[in-house]
């Protein structure tokens, strides 16, 4: 027989569960391209050097993921042009995770409104574009220098 013996009652099973919330969240370098053409010669072509942009995006499931550039102003020896009188040209360098199945893209600008860099991007990555944005081949612009402002935006929609 045990002297001294304490009684011990039943302990409740309590549950616990842990809760782990991922965002999305996006980074994008450089934010903005400085844009600056010099034309010598009318007619001539004339292209910005390239600017490596690089975009890492964490995004939820069935999202696209969209990275865009819009052409804040073009201005000139004579004043303000129309930023229609740019297009540019991207070139996939370095992806990884879900940005291997994108593309970027090419194209005109048209309009104040923002182009898309890349295309088909469904999923979570890293994506590296080389872009160029050009001036158009015009026999009409002024010589002199041409400068403006590329601003991008990385997202989710």
């Amino acid at each position: 027989m045990l002297t001294g013996a304490t009684s011990v009652s039943p302990v409740s099973a309590q549950s616990t569960a842990l809760v782990i919330q991922i965002n999305p969240e996006a980074h994008l370098d450089p934010a903005t391209i400085p844009l600056s053409f010099t034309v010598t010669t009318p007619g001539e072509v004339v292209a910005n050097q390239p600017v490596t942009v690089t975009a890492w995006v964490r995004a939820l499931p069935g999202r696209q993921i969209q990275l865009t550039s819009q052409i804040a102003s073009l201005t000139g020896p004579d004043g303000s042009h129309s930023v229609t009188a740019l297009s540019w040209n991207g070139i996939m360098g370095r992806a990884t995770g879900g940005a291997t199945s994108a593309s970027c893209t090419s194209g005109a600008v048209s309009g104040n409104s923002p182009q898309s860099l890349i295309s088909a991007w469904n999923l979570s990555g890293i994506a590296t574009c080389k872009v160029s944005f050009s001036l158009a081949t015009d026999a009409s612009w002024p010589a002199g220098t041409y400068t403006g402002l590329a601003v991008l935006s990385v997202f989710t929609k």
